[in-house]
């Protein structure tokens, strides 16, 4: 087996309070689509830059095939001290590098002779895409690749993944995306990460089943400390060493079980009915917003 193009290995990082990560292991093999999910705030953002390299771990270490390129797309890409959106796309000065970031840009439908101060939301993401995809990685990760764009702009980023020759790891609250770019799931949950050699849409089912195993086995855990403490308090003779077995036992349980990870709560909420009320809350008269010039509100 080939080794992978880039990997983690016993990876520990935190910021205060529990760790985000745990000892985690995470390897990128050729032709490998990874959807990397977990819950807000769990930390798929922080793992993404640990591949990149732009952030270094507690412990633990970052392995790279020699030679491999890595390009990542962030979420809020910083395009200053760039004068046009083609030099920022083309990442160098490399004649190469800007013929296909000019090509991709194209592509995206970016004017790559616009200055980077006029654009959009989602033209930032377009000349994103294009710097990615013009620095031909071998590992291409991705950070809410479809924020800000359109739906022909996400079938046409689709296609292009689909045909590109990198390894692909992309976090993305797009569902249906995540489910036809991706061959591989891997659940960033509290601190740990699980691996799925399946597509996004085995998600679901798979992840329930996990967290079902795990209630029941905990459940089990409970029962066993419970019953020994229960025993614990009935007047043991201390000097026995069997006895003292059984305590230190009973020690190791607890602490297993404070080791035990939590399940993340959910909350419940309901918005209550009300009346028509007869307080004016808020009013507004002719209101007019504008962006460079083109009208997004009049007469409102």
């Amino acid at each position: 087996m080939a080794p992978p193009l880039l990997a983690l290995r016993s990876v520990t990082l935190g910021f205060g309070g529990r760790p985000l990560f745990d000892g985690a292991d995470f390897a990128i093999g050729a032709g490998e689509r990874i959807a990397l999910v977990g819950r807000n705030g769990s930390g798929k953002s922080t793992m993404l830059r640990l591949l990149a390299g732009e952030i270094e771990a507690d412990s633990g270490e970052r392995l790279i095939r020699q030679g491999v390129r890595v390009a990542m797309l962030v979420q809020e890409p910083d395009l200053a001290g760039h004068a046009t959106v083609l030099d920022y796309a083309a990442g160098g000065a490399d004649e190469a590098d800007r013929h296909r970031a000019a090509a991709l840009l194209q592509d995206l439908g970016v004017d790559g002779a616009r200055r980077t101060a006029s654009l959009s939301g989602g033209e930032v993401r377009r000349a994103a895409l294009a710097r990615a995809l013009a620095a031909e990685p071998d590992v291409l990760l991705l950070d809410e690749p479809t924020n800000h764009l359109d739906l022909p702009a996400i079938e046409w980023l689709e296609d292009r993944l689909a045909s590109g020759r990198f390894a692909l790891v992309v976090i993305s609250h797009d569902r249906a995306f995540l489910t036809r770019v991706t061959n591989t799931t891997l659940w960033l949950d509290r601190g740990r990460l699980l691996r799925l050699d399946k597509d996004f849409s085995h998600f679901e089912a798979w992840s329930q089943e996990i967290l079902e195993r795990e209630t029941v086995e905990a459940a089990k855990l409970d029962k066993r400390i419970a019953e020994e403490t229960v025993w614990s308090h009935q007047g043991i003779t201390a000097r026995r060493k069997r006895n003292q077995g059984r305590l230190r036992r009973l020690r190791e349980l607890r602490a297993e079980r404070a080791r035990r990870p939590e399940a993340a709560g959910s909350a419940r909420m309901a918005a209550a009915g009300a009346g028509m009320a007869g307080k004016r809350v808020i009013e507004a008269e002719d209101i007019a917003k504008a962006y460079g010039g083109a009208a997004v509100i009049a007469g409102f």
